[in-house]
Parts: C-alpha cells; structure tokens; sequence
C-alpha cells in the first residue's frame, strides 16, 4: 500500500473514530474518549510516517514540535473542564502557537507535506475538542458540535461517495473562516452571556457556509 494510500486511510479511520468518541462523550456528559482516542490515533500517525517527520531533521525539527506540543494542549484540555479560565489559557495558547509552527518551518526551511498535514488535522482535533467542551459545560449550545465535527463529517462523506480526480483547492476566505472560527472558540471561554453567544455564531456561521461551498464544488464534479 502506497504511503498517500495509508495517509488517506488514517484521515477515515480518524474521522470515523473520533466522531464515535464525540457521540459517547456528548450522550455519557464527559469527555474521556475523544481526546484519549485522538491521541493513540495521532501517535500511529506519527509513527507510520517518521520517515516523513524526520525529513528535514533527524529529530522531528522544531516546527513539527511546536505542532505536537499544540496537540498536547488539546489533548489535555479536558482535564481542565471545571477551570473556565484554565481551559481558556489553553486554548489561547494552541491559537497562538498556531501560527509559530507554520513561521518556524519557513523561516528554517523546514516545510514538508507531513508537516502541513500534521498541522491542519492538529487544527481540526482543537475544533472538535474545544466545541465538545462548550457543549457539555453549556447544553443550550450544542449546536457547537455541527461545525466543530464537520471537518470530519465532510471527509466520512466525500470517502463513503468517491470522485476520483477531484482535488480541492485551498481559497483564502475558507482560511479567514477558519481563523475567525478559531478565535469564536477562544474568546467564548473569556466572554459572558449574549457577546459570548453571538461570537460564536458568527464563527460557527462562517465556517459551515465554507463547507456548504465545498460540498456544492465536491458534488457538481463529474470527472
């Protein structure tokens, strides 16, 4: 099996599990399975591809680093859940290093496609755990947990109905959707009531109108 092909199938496996994770987590009122689940499956994915995480340094490099110690802070988070501010503290962190990963790896010439990968599912993990996380302290806003998994629920979809030769291409707005998204889920954890509320609107609003556009570009492709 070609590496692309075992990338491919961890990216299902991923979203297959950790939506199952999400499900128990949800109904049972915790959250235990989802970030112990993301990280045995990230540790397998690091693993199988070391070749690809050792590319430009024997060691990893510090990029790919800065990218584990922010999957680090995601998966630890949970444990935090009872500390609004903690978990908070956390979260502003991962943002923040968010953009160090990406810096470091052009500023040392250690940009690799093992790299760029690790670090957009380490973004979709934060999505997710960080929406379960307001959910469950905050039943009213459950609603969260849409677009928190969509990432996931996108690639379950376009796996289970395959258009072969379709490749998706990277538009700015989806990365401002994204970066507002991300900074909804932060500032919910400093903010209160109505402001707290609409903030996270206008995130979770923008970031399922970009999967609405790739799901409308994905299905009218007929190669």
């Amino acid at each position: 099996m070609s590496r692309l092909a075992i990338k491919s199938d961890w990216m299902l496996i991923q979203s297959i599990l950790l939506l199952l994770g999400l499900s128990f987590d949800y109904l049972c009122s915790s959250i235990i399975f989802c970030p112990v689940v993301g990280f045995f499956l990230f540790l397998g994915f690091v693993l199988v591809n070391w070749p690809e995480f050792t590319l430009k340094k024997s060691w990893g490099g510090l990029p790919n680093w800065v990218t584990l110690s922010r999957l680090l802070l995601v998966i630890i988070a949970p444990f935090f859940c009872d500390y609004t501010l903690a978990v908070g503290i956390l979260a502003l962190s991962i943002v923040l290093l968010d953009g160090v990963d990406g810096f470091l790896a052009r500023k040392l010439n250690q940009i690799t496609p093992f790299g760029a990968q690790l670090d957009m599912e380490t973004d979709a993990f934060f999505c997710l755990v960080f929406s379960l996380l307001i959910s469950i302290n905050h039943p009213e806003l459950s609603w969260v947990l849409i677009a928190g998994s969509m990432r996931y629920t996108y690639k379950i979809i376009t796996s289970i109905i395959a258009k072969n030769g379709f490749q998706e291409s990277k538009k700015k707005y989806a990365r401002y959707s994204a970066g507002v998204y991300f900074f909804s889920l932060l500032l919910f954890f400093f903010m209160d009531g109505t402001l707290a509320k609409t903030v996270l609107i206008v995130g979770n609003g923008l970031v399922l109108v970009s999967f609405s556009i790739s799901f409308y570009e994905y299905f009218k492709f007929n190669k």
